[in-house]
């Protein structure tokens, strides 16, 4: 039924969901930076000749400095404690408080740039600089840095003058999750060594690396790819951190002896925490607590305190004597940029740690000065932008209490007069430079989102104007079935809309607009000029629609709408919620009239297991046993079912379906080896690697070529097929409930069509309501297709784990290829499910995707205000994926319709009504 009406639903759907799926990037996540400001130079007299920067990836706090019982030798011991006698002796040490989203490209950018990247950069790119900002490599003479392919481009293409930056890097085959860590840190260590013992050979390097103001940046990922292989409790991660303690222990000295002097300042620090699970995105604490120890040229010497100190964190550690200096991640640029006395980064809004740093007191003023001078240079830049771009402009309102110019004046009186000696004012003018830094970045967010309200309710009334067209071609099609002749558009409507965006335009285009918010207002001005012209169809169309139902009928059915689709918005951050629908859905062949005690029973305990599911924690650990059963109950359920269908199909068949359960026990086979072997510590054994590659393709491509050839009409003979098709593949990637998940799932889905097809046969009377529930309840499994497995729509939750048993080395697109194959296998399912429901329900073809299309945006408007930009990098990662899963699970549902026609191909139903009405 792809008539003009659908194929401009269709056009105008993909268009208005394309764009809009877009525009939470560019009101929510638009980048921060701005450009031309007047940079400021730290100090003129800077303490360090050149500096070291140490980053652990994935180095905990607590990790470095507690006292550890190693889990193989069983040996408790500080498993750093070079850096510990640094902490005791030599140097400043802290907790460095990384802010969210905590992965390591954030996390570097705010050490090395200084500023707290916002989410926009997840779509710009990993390796190479998304966005144009200056950072503290930019700003030094020259910069040696040695580490991952993943971080070091990012900031060698991002310098003014790329030459500035060397990068050594090692290949992605020495990313080998199975193999041993130590060798990522070992290359960094020994290709320093080199550089160092070229130079001597080289003159003009030699010169070079001698220089004032150079930096040298040791990238250590070892920590986080043993933390994220074998959690940051296991004797990898432990050794890979004494692995680095006894590397910088050697490094001081040979650094020293290199240059001659003690000249050089180094800093220690990580780039992100982990949390137990070998993640680093789920909101823990231990995944922005980092170490911060500095020492040095320039940098002070412990201070102890007059009593012991220490906190629930740190009681363990046994530094309770030592004063600990605690800095926000984005701090350490300004320290670094202080120390060799370079500029501070265009767009840092770090601050300078005083505590760290050894000097007069005057000259860390000056210094912390030009810090907050160089943030106020953003906020001026960027007001002046608004200020163009406005028909009126209203100051931030702590600005406008106290001007800046009133700061600056009192701050650089409060300095001269401690420089003529009066320095009990020295706290004041702290105060009172760090007040003047605050307030300007709460005014650079206030600047960020000055027009917010005017185009977030540009998108609300382009969502509200698509649900209502949307519905009301759904009317036009499958209600009336084009009763009713199309309406032409007024001229008193061609007039009013043209004016109106005509005006709107204008105000878009005054304010500097990008090109994609006119395509955001060009939306509503159409849909609802479509509204207006169509209002008839939409009064008749619901008359129609909800005939023969009372007026408590129509109640029920709008309170139950409003009741599932808020349950799934709310039910994406609180998954209990789908575990109540669940329990009250289990129900509903009662109410509905069925009254078969086993029918119900069997229902009601599906309904119950598959509620659970919901519940888990979506950071799974791998467990073989819960694989297994889960492979046994696949193939138990598979021979149950080929006993079922055993009359209605032939030998040829029949041998297929027995070769498709041989691949399942396989496949079971091949997976206890690899996952065995991978927690022995002992690799991904060739040939599993290689039979669960055949076992896949096979499973997946040979076998239903040849089903395909001489395909078995009947509908339960193609469910089995298409349910044992994809069990090997899901097996493999099984961390450890999900292949449960899958039988559970699938046998929901098949009492569910048993279900449908008798009350069908109760209620033979026409009306919708069977169409309304249907829908309703195919869109809310369609959720429970994502989140039944656990949720990995969040950007850091998910585990590579089961990706090791096909590829143990790190390849992001074939990984992130076979992630998302597991996650679309349900939806496979459930398409299926849809289709034979259409052909049992005698349901028009495209009618069910047509009335999910038609409200199922009333999630992504939920979602569209419910977006957060701040918070954890799995809060902000959950609410985009929300967004997005909710946008498109409008298209998603077409598609899987046309999946289903495609499956269900030459499908044929045996209808037994008489039967079932004599039952009923």
């Amino acid at each position: 039924m792809w008539n003009r009406h659908r194929l401009i639903l269709i056009t105008v759907g993909v268009l208005f969901h394309l764009f809009y799926l877009w525009s939470i990037f560019d009101i929510y996540f638009v980048s921060p930076l701005v450009h031309g400001m007047n940079q400021y130079q730290s100090t003129d007299n800077p303490p360090a000749k050149r500096l070291f920067l140490i980053v652990g990836d994935g180095l905990r706090a607590d990790t470095t400095f507690d006292l550890i019982t190693h889990p193989t030798s069983g040996k408790t011991e500080y498993l750093a404690p070079y850096i510990r006698s640094l902490v005791l002796n030599n140097a400043t040490y802290g907790i460095s408080h990384t802010r969210m989203p905590t992965e390591s490209r954030p996390g570097h950018v705010a050490m090395i740039a200084g500023f707290y990247e916002d989410v926009s950069a997840v779509t710009k790119g990993w390796k190479e600089n998304p966005v144009d900002f200056d950072s503290f490599f930019n700003q030094s003479a020259h910069t040696y840095s040695f580490g991952s392919p993943d971080i070091l481009p990012m900031f060698k293409e991002g310098a003014s003058d790329p030459s500035r930056v060397d990068t050594w890097t090692y290949g992605h085959e020495f990313e080998d999750f199975t193999q041993s860590s130590i060798e990522l840190d070992a290359y960094v260590f020994r290709h320093l060594d080199d550089l160092f013992h070229n130079s001597t050979r080289d003159s003009t390097l030699n010169d070079e690396i001698r220089g004032d103001g150079n930096v040298v940046f040791l990238h250590l990922l070892g920590c986080d790819t043993a933390g994220h292989s074998y959690r940051p409790y296991s004797a990898e991660y432990y050794d890979n951190v004494k692995y680095i303690d006894d590397q910088v222990s050697m490094l001081s000295d040979k650094v020293r002896s290199f240059f001659g002097d003690d000249d050089t300042a180094f800093i220690f620090t990580a780039d992100h925490g982990m949390s137990a699970f070998g993640s680093h995105g789920d909101g823990h604490p231990n995944n922005t607590r980092t170490p911060l120890v500095a020492w040095g040229a320039g940098l002070n010497k412990p201070l102890k305190n007059d009593y012991p100190v220490f906190d629930n964190y740190t009681f363990t550690w046994g530094l309770e004597d030592v004063q600990r200096h605690d800095v926000k991640q984005a701090d350490i640029a300004s320290l670094m940029s202080y120390l060799i006395g370079v500029n501070y980064p265009a767009n840092s809004v770090g601050e300078l740690p005083l505590a760290y740093i050894d000097g007069k007191e005057s000259d860390k003023l000056h210094a912390l000065y030009k810090n907050a001078r160089s943030i106020l240079e953003q906020y001026l830049v960027k007001e002046k932008e608004i200020i163009e771009s406005q028909f009126t402009y209203k100051e931030y309102h702590k600005f406008a209490h106290r001007p800046y110019q009133k700061y600056l004046s009192d701050i650089e009186g409060l300095i001269d007069r401690i420089a003529q000696g009066e320095n009990d004012l020295a706290p004041e003018a702290i105060y009172l430079t760090e007040e003047l830094m605050t307030t300007t970045l709460e005014g650079l967010q206030y600047l960020t989102t000055y027009n917010w309200r005017f185009i977030r309710t540009i998108v609300t009334f382009g969502f509200v104007g698509w649900i209502t067209y949307a519905f009301i071609i759904f009317l036009k099609l499958y209600i009336l079935e084009n009763n009713f002749a199309d309406y032409s558009t007024s001229a008193g409507n061609l007039f009013l809309f043209g004016a109106l965006g005509v005006l709107l335009n204008w105000v878009l285009y005054y304010q500097r607009s990008p090109f994609n918010f006119y395509m955001y207002l060009m939306f509503p001005l159409y849909l609802w000029s479509k509204i207006f012209t169509n209002n008839t169809i939409l009064r008749e169309g619901l008359k129609e629609f909800l005939k023969g139902t009372s007026f408590m009928q129509r109640v029920a059915v709008a309170m139950a709408i409003f009741a599932v689709y808020e349950g799934i918005v709310y039910g994406f951050f609180h998954r209990w919620i789908f575990t109540i629908i669940f329990n009250v859905l289990a129900f509903y062949p009662i109410y509905c009239g069925v009254s078969q005690v086993s029918t119900n029973l069997g229902w009601i305990l599906t309904s119950v297991f598959l509620s659970t599911f919901t519940l888990y924690d979506a950071v799974k650990i791998e467990s073989l046993d819960q694989i297994t059963v889960a492979g046994i109950l696949i193939i138990l359920t598979s021979i149950y079912a080929l006993k079922n269908v055993f009359k209605s199909i032939g030998y040829y068949t029949f041998f297929l379906l027995l070769m498709q359960i041989s691949m399942v026990i396989a496949m079971l086979l091949v997976t206890q080896k690899s996952v065995t072997s991978l927690q022995n510590r002992q690799g991904l054994p060739r040939d599993a690697q290689i039979g669960g590659w055949s076992i896949c393709f096979i499973s997946l491509f040979i076998l239903p070529i040849f089903h395909y050839l001489n395909p078995n009409n009947d509908y339960k003979v193609r469910l089995l097929t298409i349910y044992l098709t994809f069990a090997p593949a899901f097996i493999i990637l099984t961390i450890s409930f999900e292949s449960l998940f899958y039988v559970v799932f699938t046998a929901y889905l098949v009492q569910w069509i048993e279900i449908e097809y008798h009350i069908k046969q109760l209620k033979s009377h026409d009306n919708h309501l069977q169409l309304l529930r249907v829908a309703l309840i195919g869109f809310f499994l369609l959720q429970i297709a994502f989140f039944g497995t656990g949720n990995v729509a969040s950007i850091s939750s998910f585990s590579l784990d089961s990706v090791y048993r096909l590829l143990p080395i790190f390849d992001p697109f074939p990984m992130g290829a076979l992630l998302m194959l597991k996650l679309i296998v349900p939806y496979v399912l459930l398409s299926t499910a849809l289709g034979i429901l259409n052909l049992k329900l005698n349901i028009k073809d495209y009618t069910i995707s047509s009335l999910i299309i038609s409200t199922s945006d009333i999630l992504s408007l939920n979602f569209f205000y419910l977006l957060k930009t701040e918070g954890s990098w799995l809060d902000i990662g959950v609410t985009i994926s929300n967004y997005c899963l909710a946008i498109l699970s409008s298209l998603f549902m077409l598609l899987l319709e046309i999946i289903g026609h495609v499956l269900l191909k030459n499908v044929t139903i045996q209808r037994k009504v008489d039967k079932i009405k004599k039952q009923s």
